[in-house]
């Protein structure tokens, strides 16, 4: 087993070498420390730095041979359309105030699906649709506050 300590750089689009995926979700891609498998079977320990983060692209290991890099799965998203500035606030604040993770992009929220949230936002007229897409948490991996 490879064991990974630092992310090694970023996997460029005229990479010469066999590229290895390791395939996770947004969950596992928060997670400093676990043990993972490439799409070729090369086991690998992560033991990265705490509150340490993959992201796509990410190189776990080179060698003259093959590059082994992180990839973002396809996930179960809800993604929220906002016209405006102000409502993309909103819409914001409101996924962040039922304490679900989101992902703040160009004119829309996404955030994993859950029925509860989508019912929420259709009965406040946001426009919603479910979809299968990589989801990537905007903010780190460590949140607490009280009420």
């Amino acid at each position: 087993m490879i064991v990974v300590e630092e992310i090694r750089g970023k996997l460029s689009g005229n990479e010469t070498r066999r590229v290895e995926r390791v395939s996770l979700g947004w969950e596992d891609r928060l997670r400093s420390r676990q043990r993972v498998k490439s799409d070729c079977g090369t086991e690998i320990g992560i033991a990265l730095p705490t509150g340490g983060v993959l992201r796509e692209g990410d190189i776990l290991f080179e060698d003259e041979e093959r590059v082994v890099a992180v990839f973002a799965i396809d996930e179960d998203v809800l993604a929220l359309h906002a016209d405006s500035g102000a409502e993309l606030a909103r819409i914001t604040y409101q996924v962040g105030n039922r304490h679900a993770p989101v992902s703040i992009g160009e004119g829309r929220v996404l955030t994993p699906y859950d029925s509860v949230i989508e019912e929420y936002f259709r009965k406040k007229n946001v426009r919603c649709e479910r979809t299968r897409e990589p989801f990537t948490h905007d903010f780190g991996a460590f949140h607490s506050h009280r009420h």
